[in-house]
């Protein structure tokens, strides 16, 4: 369970929850952002619901002093919400919290009679109601749909059981138990497909990346079994090249075993063709699967995805980076336009992130936007609601004209929002004519709820400015919506205290209109961690699908390049081979020695049969060779593993080297793996004359002459790097 406490412990702390990120950071897999988001916005509910109850027996302290039973039940109400939030926040929401959720919300509604005073009994203003709506809500969430319906209709009931004895019971407390059951209900589906979509097209990128590093260790091991081919021709024309052709028994039969294996090497089919039925896919079926449906919307490298309760990890940039700059060969898999070794800096490796970070934040600044849409048709459809209690409360006010007044106002107000979020959030100017016109509201209902007797009616009005000014909420940054609601709050309270300061009932009012305005905009703002997850985690799964299309089709043109090769061999190294085998050829004639000489370079080649390393280590030996220097390679691995950093260093030591070697014959030995490599170049020196001296930066260089013999050794990583570091 510690591995769990840890995400909660940083996605709860309340900064981070109502401030957004500056920067674009894959940080949590959506799934678990979702979990984390909802269980804080229950716990949040909760708790703020026990606020109102402590508010609510203070406003009613003088029943409450008569009725012990009463108090005692609001102190295990509140107890309850305690308890609920703090297994919510440290354990998420299971269904035994539900259920038991559940069935605090039936006593309480079953019993409201003993422990609510009689004028709010059955009334919207209660701790019972807000039981009961979250019981729904959090069931709605969690249960089935045939549960939680059920669920609905017992927790309605249970409220009308209780209010039974003072009269039918108010409406709106019954629409809001049913309304907000069937919200979430609604909302469900969308918000976890919205968020498993994502998810689900990152654990196929995935899933996609682990076929590849299949893939490739296949394609190393036909690597490997051609270079042990390659290196054995190579050495039997350069021998020839040298004069080694004296031993005319031993040079024709390693011409012929060198022949055979040739003609072998060029016969064998393509790797996708040799892998047996039911393999995983080779590189072109990863380009065709990458290719193939996109889903609207795991994790990386060695990290396992586990939508389960073990899902509960956060995915570093660094860590996610290795979903494509893990142990990957630097030649075969490019990262980016530039190569990955060059994204490497010092002894640690830069964040891969820097190049979805753009993405990312235009996918983040388009869910805000959809965000914006999506309050502004919530408070239309809130304000379209507030029809009927308008409606029951017309008759008592002072004013019609001015009642219509401000049912038609905040409407009016709400589609001019909506059209702005067309192209943006409400500007400045704007945000603050929506304040201001809160402020109207809540001074002209105060205003126009009549005497004292019918202060009672003012709540409506009141009602309308908690999804007003989550239109601000939506489009300001945090200090400016914090400031809006606390002024629209500050007015609530002023009005309400000087309209009728001595009405439990009407500051109980008060209190309810207070939790929905502080409770939706503190909801609003905290699915903000979900959107940007989710932007961030299909931000990240658009680029490794860019990625693995881009490295099975440079695999595709490597394999094409190495094709063309090999028909060249066929055609001239091995009939060459196959002579001298065959006694036609005199290997120690001149114009057999040159033209082993010349297919040598041929063959190295394919040796190098990449760009990354053929436009470097091959084109300097290329070049050593136009000057009338042979040089006799023997290959094991390829640089093209190593760090763009470290291969150029490597590049130029030789290039270096074999520019200011004096002998016409050097022997190069490659030895090289993913996190180490070596290379040795040896030919006669002649006396008195300074060999190189070591220069080396990123790798160590060792040079020695002894017997007239240079050898100068090139290694990476240097002795004091760990083998286990890479720069």
């Amino acid at each position: 369970m510690r591995g769990r406490r840890r995400p909660s412990a940083r996605l709860f702390a309340l900064p981070r929850l109502l401030l957004p990120e500056p920067q674009p950071r894959l940080t949590l897999l959506p799934t678990v952002a979702l979990r984390l988001v909802l269980a804080a916005v229950f716990a949040a509910v909760r708790l703020y619901g026990a606020l109102f109850g402590l508010g609510f027996v203070l406003l009613w302290h003088h029943w409450y002093a008569g009725h012990p039973l009463g108090l005692l039940v609001a102190a295990l109400a509140a107890g309850w919400s305690l308890t609920f939030a703090l297994v919510a926040l440290r354990r998420g929401i299971g269904w035994v919290l539900a259920a038991g959720n559940v069935v605090a919300a039936l006593v309480l509604a079953a019993g409201a009679r003993l422990w609510l005073p009689p004028e709010s009994v059955g009334d919207s203003a209660s701790f019972v109601l807000l039981a009961a709506t979250h019981a729904t809500a959090v069931a709605a969430w969690t249960f089935p749909a045939g549960p939680s319906l059920a669920v609905t209709v017992l927790t309605a009931g249970a409220f009308v059981a209780g209010a039974a004895g003072t009269g039918p019971p108010s409406p709106m407390p019954l629409a809001a138990i049913v309304c907000t059951a069937l919200l979430v209900r609604y909302a469900r589906p969308q918000v976890c497909a919205l968020a498993g979509g994502a998810q689900s097209r990152l654990a196929e990128v995935a899933e996609r990346r682990a076929g590849e590093q299949d893939v490739l260790t296949l394609l190393r091991e036909r690597r490997e079994h051609e270079l042990t081919i390659h290196n054995a021709v190579l050495n039997t024309l350069t021998g020839i090249a040298w004069g080694g052709g004296a031993d005319g028994y031993l040079t024709r039969r390693r011409c012929a075993d060198g022949a055979t294996a040739l003609d072998e090497l060029v016969d064998e089919r393509e790797l996708p063709s040799r892998a047996a039925p039911g393999c995983l896919p080779a590189a072109g079926g990863i380009l065709a699967a990458a290719r193939g449906p996109t889903s609207d919307e795991g994790a990386a490298g060695c990290l396992p995805i586990d939508c389960g309760p073990a899902g509960d990890v956060l995915i570093e940039s660094g860590l996610a980076g290795d979903l494509l700059a893990g142990d990957v060969p630097v030649g075969d898999v490019p990262v980016g336009s530039e190569s990955a070794g060059e994204a490497h800096r010092g002894a640690g490796r830069a964040d891969p992130w820097a190049r979805v970070a753009p993405a990312a934040g235009l996918l983040r600044a388009l869910y805000t936007a959809q965000l914006r849409h999506v309050t502004g048709r919530f408070a239309a459809l809130w304000l379209i609601l507030l029809v009927l209690p308008a409606g029951r409360a017309l008759p008592h006010v002072r004013s019609i004209p001015l009642a219509l007044a401000l049912l038609l106002a905040p409407l009016a107000a709400v589609a001019v929002a909506r059209r702005r979020f067309r192209s943006g959030p409400l500007t400045p100017a704007q945000a603050a004519a929506v304040v201001l016109l809160c402020l109207g509201i809540a001074v002209g209902g105060g205003w126009n709820a009549g005497e004292a007797g019918e202060v009672r009616m003012m709540a409506w009005p009141l009602v309308s400015l908690p999804p007003l000014v989550m239109l601000v909420t939506v489009s300001r940054p945090v200090w400016r919506w914090v400031l809006a609601s606390v002024t629209v709050g500050a007015a609530m309270i002023a009005v309400s205290l000087l309209t009728n300061p001595r009405d439990p009932f009407a500051l109980s009012h008060l209190l309810m209109q207070l939790y929905y305005l502080w409770i939706m905009q503190i909801c609003l703002v905290m699915v903000g961690p979900l959107l940007w997850s989710t932007a961030d985690v299909r931000a990240w799964a658009s680029h490794c699908e860019r990625e693995l299309v881009r490295r099975a089709e440079n695999r595709d043109r490597v394999r094409e390049r190495r094709s063309v090769l090999l028909r060249a061999v066929e055609r001239d190294v091995a009939p060459l081979l196959a002579g001298v085998a065959a006694g036609r050829l005199d290997p120690q004639a001149d114009a057999v020695r040159s033209e082993c000489a010349r297919r040598a370079v041929a063959v190295r080649r394919l040796l190098f049969d990449d760009d990354a390393v053929h436009s470097a280590l091959g084109e300097a030996i290329d070049a050593a060779e136009r000057h009338g220097t042979v040089v006799s390679s023997q290959i094991s691995g390829g640089l093209d593993q190593l760090p763009a950093s470290v291969r150029g260093e490597f590049v130029e030591q030789v290039h270096h080297a074999l520019r200011v070697m004096p002998s016409r014959r050097v022997l190069l030995t490659v030895t090289a793996q993913a996190r180490t490599a070596s290379l040795f170049l040896s030919c006669s020196w002649p006396a008195g004359q300074l060999p190189p001296a070591p220069s080396g930066r990123a790798i160590d260089m060792i040079v020695d002459v002894d017997d007239g013999q240079l050898c100068m050794e090139l290694r990476w990583p240097p002795a004091k790097v760990p083998l286990g570091r890479r720069p």
